[in-house]
């Protein structure tokens, strides 16, 4: 028999979470001589970098329009001679070409949304959204939050739960690295972000948020790129802690990294469900985390973090000051952020919960 072949398309290249998802779960097909794994991307980068790492095939089309035909050729005619037998696809642009192109192609399509920016009052990406049913994709939601956002507030019928996972042994296993890394003393507590330097990211606010503490043993560190950057270290010298905030740019080192935060803080407006913060909880970051998107399903209050309302930098700073001033507090909670990681988050479970649903679909191992 041979190996059954799933399309993976997104139309960003990361880093993000997103993208690493599809990489997951691509790299995981690939592996397993049951299945075979390619992906459509929109161009080189990061993404493609990473895919062939894992050895997965990919193929650049890019998109010239909204609804592009001359793509939705190019994807049946490589379905066809591939002998693709579903489309799993990632994000607004590629679930709606994904699932025309599937349609089209008659094989199933498993389309995941991970994020609520897309969709605002735009009519017509929301009748778009409400066409995946009718073009026969299966429409999962990473989160409850952004499944009663697609149910609720945009019309999408029958949509799925399956929480992104991760391998969390790197993170458990990950050796921490010498504040001496920063310059900073050893009695430097150090608080923690990953993600890419966007607005609503809301490291402004951790920013301001650290100010305004009346500790000043507390650093920053982000690792992370994008266009926030200079504003973060113009904010952090306008409030006098230039000293203490530290933009590392992207890196490749984050299990290390996470392991030396004394605390990890996502700050977001915004959020689908976090990578970064299963990441943390799996190397038993004390948390703390924004009341928003999938925030509350991933940590619950008290139990595995503290949860602060978004742009608030008082509220953030009062929960940072409780953590370094309550060590018992802060253990107990990143000792059951790790549990929970190992128990809800993983990547063996989030590539179950995928392989059962490509099964409901009638594409299985070696079929």
């Amino acid at each position: 028999m041979s190996a059954a072949h799933v399309l993976t398309m997104i139309e960003t290249g990361g880093p993000g979470g997103a993208e690493r998802v599809l990489v997951n779960i691509a790299g995981t097909l690939a592996s397993d001589p049951g299945w075979r794994a390619s992906a459509v991307l929109q161009r080189d980068g990061w993404l493609a970098e990473q895919l062939r790492a894992r050895g997965v095939p990919t193929r650049f089309l890019p998109l010239r329009r909204q609804l592009d035909f001359g793509f939705l050729r190019r994807v049946v005619r490589q379905i066809r001679d591939e002998d693709i037998r579903l489309i799993h696809s990632h994000e607004f642009g590629m679930n709606v070409h994904g699932a025309v192109a599937a349609k089209l192609a008659g094989i199933p399509c498993v389309a995941t949304v991970h994020g609520r920016t897309y969709y605002g009052d735009n009519r017509r990406r929301i009748l778009a959204m409400r066409a995946l049913r009718h073009l026969g994709a299966t429409v999962v939601a990473v989160s409850a939050d952004i499944r009663a956002l697609l149910c609720e507030g945009l019309g999408v019928r029958d949509v799925r739960v399956i929480a992104n996972g991760i391998d969390g042994s790197a993170y458990e296993n990950a050796a921490r690295l010498p504040r001496s890394t920063w310059g900073l003393p050893e009695h430097a507590h150090i608080i923690g972000a990953v993600g890419n330097l966007y607005e609503v990211k809301g490291h402004r606010v951790l920013v301001e948020a650290v100010a305004r503490s009346d500790r000043s043993d507390m650093h920053v560190v982000i690792a992370g790129r994008g266009e926030e950057e200079a504003h973060l270290r113009r904010l952090a010298a306008d409030r006098g802690i230039a000293d203490r905030v530290h933009l590392l740019g992207f890196r490749s080192d984050v299990p290390e990294l996470l392991k030396t935060f004394d605390a990890y803080v996502l700050p977001s407006f915004s959020e689908g469900q976090s990578l970064a913060l299963m990441e943390a909880m799996a190397a038993r970051s004390a948390i703390v985390a924004t009341r928003v998107g999938g925030n509350p399903e991933i940590v619950r209050e008290g139990q595995e973090g503290l949860l602060v309302p978004a742009g608030d930098p008082d509220a953030l700073a009062a929960a940072l000051g409780k953590l370094f001033g309550e060590a018992e507090l802060a253990g107990r909670l990143a000792a059951a952020a790790q549990r929970r990681a190992r128990e809800l988050f993983s990547l063996d479970a989030m590539m179950a919960a995928y392989i059962d649903l490509y099964a409901e679909r009638g594409v299985r191992p070696g079929n």
